[in-house]
């Protein structure tokens, strides 16, 4: 049990005899271990089931990794105080920055990966470029004065938005799900145009690991059983191209992730981005400071 961080951290020290023989991570995770040399190619043979999985959940990795699930990251909100929900990123960041929420607002830190991708895709939108943040940087710089606080726990936002201490966050659905199902029906969550930034949950092979990881790794790329997972996390997308969603996940799901075009959700040049995420950091450190 752990977070990506600790994986990566306890194969790095136990490298020739790994304490982790398959991991999990993000998008930008996949590209940083393979640059560290601690996961290794998939081998089709052994992962018989990743050949169901959709190319797009696929290819991107270069055969590092598949991805498993993800959902979408947009703007939950407490329907309570917003009446009208932002309906494009760019208007949400110049509410934002009008303050039109007060302080009462919650955006990710550019270490989450949550807060790399919306951040990225925020510039894209504002006309920037993967070697020029600034445009993203200064509109960030704006908002901050009403930014309660940049989260890197992806359990942050839940509790303040529930406790009434923010009205607005930059979160994900399948979170603002959980949060509902707890009985918080005043907070909604609301996808922002052009779509959610691409942001999957990938599984690795650990080089030197167990054999015994192949059979994991073919055991989760199974359609049934990822159908089976989802049922305990419903309105997560799965990747198999073959997947039947439980009744209670159909309703919650994208309606592009049912038929499988994920059109409401754009492709993040991952391995680009992650290599500039030093360069990215540095402006938001030296500009932002948070």
């Amino acid at each position: 049990m752990g977070t990506p961080t600790d994986f990566v951290q306890k194969v790095m020290a136990t490298r020739d005899r790994p304490a982790i023989d398959a991991m999990i991570g993000t998008d930008a995770d996949v590209f940083q271990n393979a640059q560290l040399g601690i996961i290794e190619k998939l081998q089709p043979a052994k992962v018989p089931n990743a050949a169901g999985i959709l190319p797009i959940f696929r290819e991107p990795y270069e055969g590092w990794a598949f991805g498993f699930d993800g959902g979408r990251d947009g703007v939950t909100y407490n329907a309570n105080k917003v009446k009208n929900p932002p309906k494009s990123w760019i208007e949400f960041t110049e509410r934002v920055a009008k303050g039109e929420f007060g302080r009462a607002v919650l955006y990710p830190h550019l270490t989450a990966t949550d807060g790399l991708a919306i951040t990225w895709l925020i510039n894209r939108e504002l006309g920037g470029s993967l070697n020029d943040p600034s445009p993203v940087i200064k509109r960030l710089r704006e908002m901050k004065p009403y930014i309660t606080k940049f989260w890197t726990s992806n359990a942050e936002p839940g509790t303040a938005l529930t406790s009434g201490e923010v009205d607005i966050a930059a979160w994900t659905d399948g979170r603002t799900f959980g949060v509902q199902a707890a009985g918080n029906k005043h907070i909604q969550f609301a996808l922002p145009a052009p779509g959610s930034p691409m942001l999957t949950i990938c599984f690795m092979k650990v080089k030197n690991g167990s054999d015994v990881a192949w059979e994991y790794l073919n055991c989760a790329s199974d359609a049934k059983n990822q159908a089976l997972w989802n049922q305990f996390f419903p309105g997560y997308y799965m990747t198999h191209q073959n997947n039947d969603y439980p009744p209670a996940s159909r309703e919650k799901q994208d309606p592009t992730s049912l038929d499988r075009s994920f059109k409401n959700w754009i492709q993040v040049p991952w391995k680009e981005l992650s290599r500039l995420r030093p360069q990215w950091m540095e402006a938001w450190t030296r500009e932002i400071g948070a």
